[in-house]
């Protein structure tokens, strides 16, 4: 039994509008509490696989690797996120077999924060399948009153689209 590191420089995530990867001190160009990254606009790739994993204090995750050209990457963003909603209502237009743009967005309205995963395939930007006006056979999010204001409990949203997504991926993909 050797040591192993499993860590990977490969590991992105989603920021205020930005792909961020850890860097070092010496090359990067974002610093939040005393760690370091760097950010992009965008990824591009096909999917190679998509997992649920756990998160963050008991969260779950969802882990997308993206490959291209020989190098692979894998996406991380909560489950109880825009980034994932915006994201799997959008699954069932996407050609897995084919490239994919991953472009985050960011922009705070009325001191409201409001992010969105879009993709971009054969250059035009995908549609979502799953709309406020037509949500087909996706529950609609439940409103909760804490602390004296409405939130939503996606509970039962997220976990459809996390069933959508998987049979998606599995229903397509190919053999890596």
């Amino acid at each position: 039994m050797g040591l192993n590191n499993n860590q990977t420089n490969n590991a992105l995530y989603l920021f205020q509008g930005k792909v961020i990867t850890g860097a070092t001190k010496d090359s990067h160009t974002l610093e939040k509490n005393g760690k370091f990254y760097n950010q992009f606009d965008s990824i591009s790739g096909r999917i190679t696989d998509i997992k649920i994993v756990d998160g963050y204090e008991g969260s779950q995750d969802v882990a997308i690797t993206i490959t291209d050209l020989g190098e692979s990457y894998t996406m991380y963003f909560g489950v109880n996120t825009s980034y994932f909603r915006s994201f799997a209502r959008s699954v069932k237009n996407v050609d897995f077999t084919k490239t994919i743009e991953f472009s985050p967005t960011y922009k705070v309205e009325n001191d409201i924060k409001k992010v969105s995963l879009l993709m971009k395939q054969n250059d035009v930007w995908v549609k979502r399948f799953y709309k406020v006006d037509n949500m087909g056979e996706m529950p609609s999010a439940l409103p909760v009153e804490l602390n004296g204001k409405v939130t939503y409990d996606y509970t039962a949203q997220n976990s459809f689209l996390i069933g959508e997504l998987l049979a998606k991926f599995e229903e397509e993909k190919l053999p890596f």
